[in-house]
């Protein structure tokens, strides 16, 4: 069986999702940055503007989310990105003739929808999936074509069910993330939480996004020692940048790490934007989170879940504040930890390749 994964270099959380589900399928798999420039000029033009477009007018952005998450303009924006991205996925379609295409985000997913709808009678038809990579539902991610879809959660299967046709599969399962947290040691995980000093993990993303070095002052306020990882990711003009800042707590730059499982399971707190596979990732180590600098739309609402479930605050005021009420009360981080790791689904990329299997063999055995 021959498996194409589609995933888009917008952030990291798409390409890790895809990454995850990779490294449990045993099959034939060529795993594809859609938005590469190898892949389609246009397509890393649009990932370049939408990039441009939240750092410099996030509200334009916003506006643009909401216009595409109503029903009539989602249909629109939906035909629009179908038409723009249908070439660049049939050529790597006819390359590759898969028997299952997986999207880790909605770009490669219309266009792979488009292809099933034009060609709907084809004998080298595939089965689609998509893998909704966020904590809410957006219209653009709705598709008749998709022959299976998995959610983060209950509530967004039954929202998705309520836009599907009957026979669409819709199964959630979480967010899948690396095979790393499921073999974690709770245990010595949390001793080693209880023996050290006080850690603050801070992220941003693959990207380095998320006012870290405004964190970063805003936490020498604070007179207690604090030893303090911070995750540059991908930016390096942000890692050149921290490297010269001068702190007095114990701190710790680093750039683009591949064992964030590890720095999780030895830190007491994590400051973060909240991306949807930072999160999942947290809850998977237990890790309570102060979210902050949410892109405006989807990060927005994934923020939302976390804090009506009780795995972190919103940071509403200042970070320094939020920090010293936490060592003042050690007993809300680990009411928090608790609240994160009961929101852990850490089984959801193995269940994702299991159910693609299964029903893939079921549909074999019907002709």
């Amino acid at each position: 069986m021959k498996i194409l994964i589609l995933s888009a270099s917008i952030g990291s959380g798409h390409t890790k999702a895809a990454e995850s589900i990779e490294k449990v399928l045993n099959h034939e798999v060529l795993t594809v940055d859609f938005m590469s420039k190898e892949i389609s000029t246009l397509n890393w033009l649009t990932k370049k503007i939408y990039l441009a477009a939240l750092k410099l007018i996030p509200d334009l952005y916003d506006r643009i989310y909401n216009f595409a998450g109503v029903k009539q303009s989602g249909i629109f924006v939906r035909l629009l990105t179908s038409a723009a991205m249908y070439f660049p996925f049939t050529k790597i379609i006819k390359k590759f003739r898969p028997d299952v295409v997986i999207c880790t985000h909605p770009f490669p997913e219309a266009a792979a929808s488009l292809w099933k709808f034009l060609h709907a009678k084809s004998a080298e038809n595939f089965l689609l999936v998509a893998v909704l990579t966020d904590y809410s539902l957006h219209e653009i991610w709705i598709y008749s074509e998709v022959d299976i879809y998995f959610t983060a959660t209950e509530k967004m299967k039954s929202e998705l069910a309520e836009n599907c046709r009957q026979n669409q599969e819709i199964h959630a399962v979480g967010i899948p993330i690396g095979q790393e947290f499921l073999t974690a040691d709770d245990e010595n995980f949390q001793t080693a939480r209880d023996s050290h000093e006080f850690t603050i993990l801070m992220m941003g993303g693959g990207l380095g996004l998320g006012s870290i070095e405004e964190t970063l002052m805003e936490l020498e306020n604070i007179s207690a020692p604090l030893k303090i990882l911070v995750v540059a990711g991908q930016n390096e003009k942000l890692l050149s940048r921290l490297k010269n800042f001068q702190s007095k707590h114990n701190l710790e730059i680093l750039g683009y790490v591949e064992n964030i499982c590890g720095l999780m399971k030895k830190s007491d707190l994590l400051i973060t934007k909240p991306g949807a596979l930072t999160m999942t990732e947290a809850f998977a180590a237990g890790l309570p989170m102060i979210l902050h600098a949410p892109i405006p739309g989807p990060e927005t609402k994934n923020a939302e879940y976390a804090v009506k479930n009780g795995a972190a605050i919103s940071a509403d005021k200042k970070i320094s504040e939020i920090v010293e009420k936490f060592l003042e009360n050690p007993s809300r981080l680990s009411e928090m930890s608790l609240n994160a790791k009961n929101l852990s689904k850490v089984n959801a990329a193995a269940d994702i390749a299991k159910i693609i299997l299964e029903t893939k063999k079921e549909s074999r055995s019907e002709f």
